[in-house]
């Protein structure tokens, strides 16, 4: 079973300015007011983050953050254009052997915005797995 499930719109870059990256988007800083959607950043990286508080499962996370971001492909590409990496990273906790189920509405979504997308777990104990399949056994 997956838990803590969010899904972001990363943008990742030497010299990346976070300001720049909300102008090119445009949505964020206003969507980020409403519960379970918020913005972070640091020193080479943006992220903009669907959480639970927001929708539980994968699925709700992906067509909220596709329902915001689809509208501002030319800013994304913008951004890529301009030497920035941008992915959608969904990350969350997995019990060994724990699924984690995709629909195919979802794929659809994601295709949509053709972006790469990046999967993190972690342990219920916050540590990586040694072997970045274990979930899978």
């Amino acid at each position: 079973m997956w838990t803590s499930i969010t899904t972001s719109l990363a943008v990742t870059g030497s010299g990346l300015d976070p300001a720049a990256v909300e102008r090119a988007l445009g949505f964020a800083r206003p969507a980020a007011r409403r519960p379970g959607l918020s913005v972070h950043h640091g020193p080479g990286w943006w992220a903009f983050t669907v959480d639970a508080e927001c929708a539980a499962d994968l699925d709700g996370q992906i067509a909220e953050l596709a329902g915001l971001a689809g509208p501002h492909l030319d800013g994304i590409g913008a951004l890529a254009g301009a030497g920035c990496r941008v992915q959608v990273a969904v990350s969350g906790t997995v019990e060994l052997g724990g699924p984690l189920t995709l629909s195919p509405e979802s794929a659809a979504r994601l295709a949509a915005l053709g972006l790469p997308v990046s999967f993190t777990t972690l342990l219920p104990d916050n540590l990586p797995a040694e072997d970045p399949l274990d979930f899978l056994g």
